[in-house]
């Protein structure tokens, strides 16, 4: 324990340059400019326009994907379509940032003090997940699928249907296997070890779904990459499915003010998902989906109380000690014992004697 403890001081001290780099000459300048826009909230607010926003902008964002994303890939996967995938969510960053300042759902989420944190820890997924988790995925994916039969699932695709239906199609069949895998990640005390590094965020907004140890995503694409690997969807239809998903998960985590309607009861939307987020457990352990929330309604796991709003206060409420620099989080799942016994003593010390 002492030398994991002097391993992750030693790795603090390496980075914190770099976390303080990240947020002084990356994100101040964006800083200062989106909070520009904060004045002009309290205007903005009652207006047509929000009201015309508040229930357009989602069927927008999502209509765009489909269009942008079939284009991309009409003449086949290409460096071309590479390129517009960064384009477009760069372009999409661009503008949910400054409508969050505009018509946010929570004045406090504003308050940008863990971005750089978000920030790194997406460099690094990003890197994780290039380099490291994808090879590893797709070698053991194709291994399985040789080993057991390449021929089942042939023909078994409905490539017939309009290509939007495949896409909600495959979103579906995917978010099954993952709506299994993330109640896991609840309902399991060692799984929560890991899945604990995304919900200990105390806000929500359009960037910080990235948060997530890397060991969590590698484990996760195997256990629902191998079965879809049998459905032998095609690749344009794979690559959209995709797309569609990081739109909806950047829609799932924003800090926007927006009135959805029957969309929180199809797909995983900010309102359903700030719940599990919330520190409350009867609260958080519910809302599963990753992109789709039907089978949280199937399976009985859905919750949103009709006539009320979910709480801004988020987080690890049993753990308010739970690390918040992008080292303490990539060791948290290893140090989660010796965090969870400082928490509980320090809510022991915090109760009132009882006479």
């Amino acid at each position: 324990m002492n030398i994991l403890k002097s391993l992750e001081s030693g790795l603090e001290a390496f980075f914190k340059p770099f976390e303080y780099i990240a947020s002084r000459y990356f994100l101040l300048p964006t800083r200062w400019l989106l909070s520009q826009i904060d004045p002009l909230s309290y205007a903005f607010e009652g207006t047509l326009l929000k009201k015309i926003l508040q229930v357009s902008i989602y069927p927008i964002f999502m209509t765009l994907t489909f269009v942008i994303g079939f284009n991309l890939v009409d003449e086949g996967y290409t460096f071309r379509t590479f390129l517009g995938t960064i384009v477009m969510f760069l372009i999409f960053g661009a503008i949910f940032a400054p409508l969050e300042h505009l018509m946010p759902f929570s004045r406090k989420w504003l308050k940008d003090d863990d971005t750089h944190v978000d920030f790194m820890m997406f460099f690094g997924g990003k890197f994780w997940g290039d380099y490291i988790n994808q090879p590893l995925k797709l070698a053991t994916i194709s291994l399985v699928v040789q080993e057991i039969s390449p021929e089942i699932g042939r023909g078994i695709w409905p490539a017939n249907i309009h290509p939007w239906v495949q896409v909600l199609l495959l979103l579906s069949i995917n978010d099954f296997f993952r709506y299994w895998y993330h109640r896991w990640m609840h309902e399991s005390p060692f799984m929560w070890r890991w899945h604990s590094v995304h919900h200990s965020s105390r806000r929500l907004y359009w960037f910080n779904g990235t948060r997530s140890h890397p060991i969590e995503g590698l484990v996760s694409g195997f256990l629902w990459g191998i079965p879809l690997a049998f459905v032998q969807a095609p690749v344009e239809i794979v690559f959209v499915t995709g797309l569609l998903g990081r739109t909806i998960g950047r829609f799932q985590h924003t800090n926007l003010d927006v009135i959805l309607g029957p969309f929180d009861y199809i797909f995983s939307s900010p309102k359903n998902h700030r719940y599990h987020h919330s520190k409350k457990i009867e609260e958080g352990n519910s809302n599963y989906g990753g992109d789709v929330i039907f089978w949280d309604i199937l399976f009985g796991t859905f919750y949103l109380p009709k006539g009320q709003q979910p709480s801004d206060d988020i987080g690890i409420g049993s753990m308010p000690n739970f690390p918040k620099s992008f080292v303490g989080l990539m060791f948290a799942p290893f140090t989660f014992g010796r965090l969870k016994k400082e928490a509980e003593g320090v809510s022991a010390e915090q109760e009132p004697i009882k006479n």
